[in-house]
């Protein structure tokens, strides 16, 4: 991969040694910045631009580049690939489109780039990118040219997309980011975003990587590396919508969409997930400073609306505005001669004029333990007060690296003037007291989502049965069917997971004897029923052995009155649960990061309220309370309003222990438990209903 981002030679295919075109501009941006390895083009015409001379094949290049570039027609790309590997290029980068994108699912040229990848042992970026930039080494692969932008940056970056790669390069440097690397992936024929990924994490010049993506190639090797980074990721995610709009047949493919499984992957790998290009920008800003460690915010602010403002935004992120102490007020008072509007917090500082004593003011409140960040509002004149404010700014800038707290800095003053700040001063700087707000929410959420990431613990080792699960897959597969309710409880037994007392009956001719105390369930088994409760195939509260046969018989006479009517492959009796909280365990295949485990509230409002939290298995029993903790129900298993706290203990288990099963049964796609029936604290939990289904098998 360091081939890519320092090579000591180029060569670009497509150039023209007549007329300007990309693969030219691709020549003349590095002749213009500065790149020091020798450039070389191969065209149709011999001939020297700017002193780079352009060969009409591979095969005369005095060398062996270290990266070739393809800006030709996509269809004489696998050829020309051949010709580098007989020269020994191993580094490709195919900025090329009409691909895949382009023909209509036709994969006939990528097959074939692949072919000559792996006779020659190629590595290749793209198709349809722009490649990689290195800004230290001042060499730029994209037929873009990005002026002005400072060397000596930290930041990785990886795009997708190249227009938008490109936009956001120009974004930090406006911002005062430097970006030291940058690669765009394209089409992701090969290489992909987690190939960078792992190539920034080990980069010792990168410090923070962000990224734009619409879509992950290799979902679960992109998660299993974001979770082991120490360097903070910031990732703009688009294609939000859901990619499927089936019916789906269980609860947890409902509830599960493709978004939602990245959000709950993104907070378990401690990924700071932004939506556009200002919280990108801000997110990238604000970890470079210390983090926020808990929720207690000072305000300090030279105008009292802003006060106001800030109070309204820090409300918005739950900080606590813990008020300032009085030997605080007092030292302003009496050490600092200083008169304060309000002695409270947010502290309006609107009668000090006096610039010299606003760091001082600012260290006295970052000394003080009560808090864990300052917001600070600057509202000031940039034509009489632009050099105070500026050496304000540095002032700040050493504090925070003095106490290890972070200050969002809010400058309010012209246009010109905070452009001028924001590209000529390395410290963040914001421009509204809600945007200082949001990036200390950033601070405070991804320190916390680090928290519980290196907290995770270990995963349990749980005794599974997966000859029972072949064994029930196998009949399923014989007779063409879905698991039946009891075959699905009967796989939740074998992996711990316990159901209610049940018992099978064939028809509805009850045996002598039932097992079974009073008051009970009925419950259609069915091969095409996937919610019983939608056929009538349910029954509850049956008190005596005279009901049940009259219930059964009036359950089989109304189904059997149904248009298209489900096969009654039996029916299954179970005892009622006693009363508890009704939640919800279930599991799914993703395409891109694998098995997904999903909690939340259960029973018939289960995808009215969608109270659910999500994350890739297995997961750990701190990751299952950390998702019970994310619902809104949460305060209902801790017994709200007088009642006795839930067993979340016994939830968090039956979590575990399903994620486990699914982990390790790739044969199961998807799993439902819904109700189970979370009891009192010390009492357990029962799973009330399953669903369980299998991959169908793949017909040679």
């Amino acid at each position: 991969m360091e081939k890519f981002f320092s090579p000591r030679s180029i060569v670009v295919f497509g150039a023209s040694a007549t007329k300007m075109n990309l693969g030219q501009i691709v020549l003349l941006n590095n002749k213009q910045i500065g790149y020091e390895g020798n450039l070389y083009g191969v065209g149709s015409q011999e001939g020297d631009v700017n002193g780079i001379h352009i060969y009409t094949s591979v095969a005369s290049l005095p060398e062996t580049p270290d990266v070739a570039i393809f800006l030709t027609p996509a269809k004489t790309v696998p050829g020309l690939m051949r010709e580098c590997g007989e020269k020994g290029i191993t580094h490709v980068v195919i900025e090329s489109g009409g691909f895949s994108e382009y023909s209509h699912g036709d994969h006939t040229l990528e097959y074939d780039v692949l072919a000559v990848a792996k006779k020659y042992n190629m590595k290749v970026i793209g198709p349809n990118c722009v490649g990689t930039v290195n800004f230290d080494m001042k060499m730029m692969m994209p037929f873009a040219f990005f002026k002005n932008i400072p060397t000596g940056g930290r930041l990785g970056l990886i795009s997708q997309s190249g227009g938008v790669g490109g936009s956001y390069l120009r974004a930090v440097a406006g911002y005062g980011i430097k970006p030291g690397k940058f690669a765009a992936t394209g089409n992701k024929l090969q290489l992909d975003e987690a190939h960078f990924l792992d190539y920034f994490i080990k980069d010792p010049k990168t410090d923070i990587i962000a990224m734009y993506l619409e879509g992950f190639k290799r979902g679960r090797e992109f998660f299993d590396l974001a979770r082991g980074c120490d360097k903070p990721i910031v990732i703009q995610k688009s294609n939000r919508s859901p990619i499927s709009a089936k019916i789906a047949q269980s609860h947890t493919t409902a509830l599960s969409s493709d978004d939602s499984v990245v959000d709950g992957a993104f907070r378990q790998a401690a990924i700071i997930r932004v939506d556009d290009e200002l919280e990108f920008v801000n997110a990238i800003k604000v970890v470079r400073m210390p983090l926020m460690k808990e929720r207690r915010v000072a305000v300090l602010s030279r105008s009292g609306g802003h006060a106001v403002l800030t109070a309204d935004a820090c409300a918005k992120y739950g900080f606590e505005m813990v008020p300032f102490p009085p030997s605080f007020i007092e030292k302003l008072k009496t050490i600092y001669k200083t008169r304060v509007i309000a002695h409270q917090n947010p502290l309006d500082l609107g009668e000090i004029f006096d610039y010299t004593i606003f760091t001082d003011i600012l260290e006295e409140a970052l000394k003080l333990e009560n808090y864990d960040g300052v917001l600070f509002n600057h509202l000031y004149s940039s034509d009489f007060e632009g050099e105070m404010s500026r050496t304000f700014l540095a002032g700040v800038e050493k504090l925070v690296e003095k106490y290890a707290k972070p200050v969002c800095l809010t400058m309010i003053s012209d246009r010109e003037e905070l452009l001028k700040i924001q590209q000529s001063q390395p410290f963040p700087i914001f421009t509204s007291p809600l945007e200082a707000a949001t990036a200390l929410h950033v601070s405070r959420t991804y320190h916390e989502l680090k928290t519980l990431r290196d907290g995770r613990g270990k995963l349990p080792d749980y005794s599974l049965d997966l000859d029972m699960v072949k064994t029930i897959r196998s009949r399923c597969v014989h007779e063409q069917r879905i698991a039946l309710t009891d075959e699905a409880l009967t796989i939740c037994a074998s992996a711990g997971l316990q159901p209610v007392k049940d018992m099978l009956i064939k028809n509805e001719i009850l045996p002598e004897k039932i097992p079974l105390h009073y008051p009970l369930a009925v419950k259609l088994v069915s091969r095409d029923a996937s919610h019983k409760s939608d056929v009538g195939g349910v029954a509850v509260n049956i008190r005596n052995k005279k009901q049940l046969s009259e219930t059964l018989v009036s359950m089989k006479d109304k189904i059997q009155k149904i248009a298209n009517p489900p096969a009654i492959d039996g029916y299954l009796l179970q005892e009622m649960a006693p009363e508890g909280i009704e939640c919800f365990v279930g599991g799914r295949r993703d395409p891109a990061f694998g098995p997904v485990i999903v909690a939340g509230l259960g029973g018939i409002f289960i995808e009215i309220f969608k109270d659910t939290s999500i994350r890739l298995a297995p997961v750990t029993p701190n990751e299952a309370a950390n998702m019970m903790k994310e619902l809104k129900a949460y305060p209902l298993l801790q017994g709200a309003r007088g009642k006795k706290p839930a067993d979340c203990q016994a939830l968090v288990d039956i979590i575990c222990r399903t994620s486990a099963l699914l982990a390790a049964c790739p044969d199961i796609t998807e799993i439902d438990l819904n109700p189970v029936i979370v009891y009192p604290e010390g009492q357990g939990a029962s799973i009330v209903d399953a669903r369980i289904f299998f991959e169908e098998p793949t017909v040679t």
